[in-house]
């Protein structure tokens, strides 16, 4: 597994404009400012494997890029909603944590299998 770094670059300023987006479109509601900060957190934390990483096994390579792109929908569209409909702080907050840590237990788990591979 190795850093791209042009594309670490590319997925931090999505990150940035995402999170800017979806602050934009709670502004005015109460929590909007941490809703724009936690969306930046998700959606970052799917990106960067998804677009800023390289790896060495295609398969598993591939199966990491699909899983963060199902979990950077899933939190994107959360986001979305949330920031919409408006931001109800503990709901937020338990709802997308709970699919962050499924994500991030998920990838801990294909990173054993990778670490086993070679």
């Amino acid at each position: 597994m190795k850093i791209n770094v042009f594309l670490l670059f590319i997925s931090i300023a999505l990150t940035i404009l995402l999170g800017y987006w979806i602050y934009d479109i709670a502004k005015g509601k109460e929590n909007d400012v941490i809703c724009g900060i936690l969306s930046s957190v998700c959606i970052f934390s799917t990106l960067i494997p998804f677009v800023g990483l390289q790896y060495n096994n295609m398969r598993i390579g591939v199966n990491i890029r699909v899983l963060s792109g199902v979990f950077f929908s899933i939190l994107f569209i959360s986001n979305f909603l949330f920031a919409y409909f408006g931001i109800i702080m503990p709901t937020y907050m338990i709802i997308n944590g709970l699919i962050l840590v499924v994500y991030w237990a998920i990838l801990y788990k294909m990173k054993g299998i990778i670490s086993t591979i070679y």
